[in-house]
């Protein structure tokens, strides 16, 4: 049953809502308009099915709005503004991860920049641009921010181990927050070509064309 009836989708967000497995923190006039809507007979699989895409839209109303909030800076590594945007919205690494089809580790490691941008799948990077709604203007300069940020990361973890520092093990967040704060504040050297190197360039329009086959045209300016 691929196309639900909208009718189904708000009785059983009512019904959610009502019973409080959902937060009613959306939109008044939505929520009036879903406890409005009369009850309907609904089988368990079209349950099922219509929770799911009723998490998702959830999920994308608080993405939209954290978006808002989130001022997104062409300097901040892309990583971290993903970061920003999804505790914002109020989403853990799991509901992200699941929304990506991706493990919650995935996700952490995304953030802290342990994952070079561009060796990411084209189609995993657009699921990615897609869920944080990032237009692809910003993104040559937040991925050679990303890049950048965690070359200088790493050479200062390498110092820190030769002169008996922190561990690899012992890193936690509060750490790894501080380290990329730490590399940042030094400005470090954005790879070669910067923001508009060729490869960064040549990347980016494969995420573009396989967002404009989505339809997501809005963000391929």
């Amino acid at each position: 049953m691929n196309d639900i009836d909208e009718k189904f989708l708000n009785k059983l967000m009512a019904d959610a809502i009502r019973s409080g497995e959902i937060s009613s923190g959306l939109m008044d006039e939505l929520v009036d308009h879903i406890l409005a809507e009369p009850a309907a007979e609904v089988s368990e699989a079209s349950k099922i099915h219509i929770k799911s895409r009723l998490k998702k839209r959830i999920e994308d109303a608080a993405i939209t709005t954290a978006c808002v909030a989130v001022k997104i800076e062409r300097t901040t590594p892309l990583g971290r503004y993903v970061e920003s945007v999804r505790e914002q919205a109020g989403l853990d690494r799991t509901a992200i991860g699941t929304r990506l089809h991706k493990a919650a580790d995935f996700v952490e490691r995304f953030e802290r920049g342990h994952i070079n941008p561009l060796q990411l799948s084209t189609t995993d990077f657009a699921d990615i641009t897609e869920l944080f709604q990032i237009k692809l203007s910003f993104l040559p300069a937040m991925i050679a921010a990303s890049m950048a940020t965690a070359g200088a990361k790493h050479g200062y973890r390498a110092i820190a181990r030769s002169h008996g520092g922190i561990g690899h093990n012992q890193r936690g967040e509060d750490v790894e927050r501080a380290l990329e704060v730490f590399a940042r504040s030094v400005k470090p050297k954005v790879p070669s070509g910067g923001s508009g190197s060729e490869d960064i360039q040549t990347y980016l329009a494969k995420v573009g064309a396989e967002l404009k086959r989505r339809g997501r045209t809005d963000l391929t300016t």
